[in-house]
């Protein structure tokens, strides 16, 4: 059993910025709010998202009921996840219909539908079937030697601008400056930041070329972000994390890098 209330917003910054990695996913709901891992079509990238249960203003979950005490026992190892199948596009759709007003969610497993209610409006949306969806990656054991922490609103104009001019951006690191690097044809961008302009950056000398399409993407998801925290390495995966819902979510992106021959 699954029923909550939120905020219609809230629920909105959340699902874009899982919309900006896949179109559906396996959510996971257990007693301490809502999780989801999963990775594009390509392989490339992947995203991890987790939102406590007090983001909501009203968020009941129950395992799994049985009829008998047989049963009970036989499941001794209780059931304390639910797994649905959504597709978060058209949720997403149903979102924007709604406008600002709060959102009622109730699951009906067996029907495998999930009842949505924005003041008159009322959406029953089908479930897919988790079976029919990529299994749930597992990530990867990485180690960052660097990180670094910029705003937002930075970040993205500097991709935007990046947009104009080719389709892979290099990101890096060298000494106490952080870069990002773009370069088409005929035109070149450079974004540099020493270290007393980001809000953390560890020290270091590392880069590493990425899709251009995916980060953009990528900063779409992460809009409503103040800040954002770039995990690198040499020729490495980036990793992005970032909070949603008030902090009361979390966020991260992993994306593979584009090795060039030489």
């Amino acid at each position: 059993m699954f029923e909550a209330k939120v905020d219609a917003s809230m629920l909105r910054e959340c699902i874009e910025s899982i919309t900006a990695i896949v179109d559906e996913g396996k959510l996971i709901i257990v007693e301490e709010g809502l999780k989801l891992r999963a990775v594009d079509p390509a392989n490339v990238a992947m995203v991890s998202f987790e939102l406590q249960s007090d983001a909501f203003d009203e968020f009941r979950f129950a395992a799994k009921e049985t009829e008998t005490e047989a049963e009970a026992e036989a499941e001794s190892k209780a059931e304390t996840e639910i797994g649905i199948g959504i597709d978060f596009v058209k949720l997403l759709a149903i979102l924007g219909i709604g406008g600002k007003e709060e959102v009622e969610l109730k699951l009906d497993e067996r029907a495998q539908k999930m009842f949505t209610r924005m003041g008159s409006l009322a959406y029953t949306l089908s479930l897919l079937d988790p079976s029919s969806l990529r299994k749930e990656p597992k990530v990867p054991e990485l180690e960052f030697p660097v990180q670094v922490i910029i705003e937002m609103e930075e970040f993205r104009r500097t991709i935007r601008a990046a947009e104009k001019i080719g389709d892979h951006i290099l990101l890096g690191v060298d000494g106490e400056e952080f870069y990002m690097e773009a370069e088409g044809e005929m035109d070149k961008l450079r974004l540099g930041l020493q270290k007393e302009q980001l809000i953390h950056l560890t020290p270091g000398t590392v880069h590493s070329l990425y899709s251009l399409d995916y980060i953009s993407a990528m900063s779409k998801g992460m809009s409503h972000a103040e800040n954002i925290t770039l995990n690198l390495g040499n020729d490495y995966p980036l990793q992005i994390e970032f909070e949603v819902a008030e902090g009361k979510g979390k966020v991260s992106y992993l994306l593979a890098p584009r090795i060039e021959s030489e």
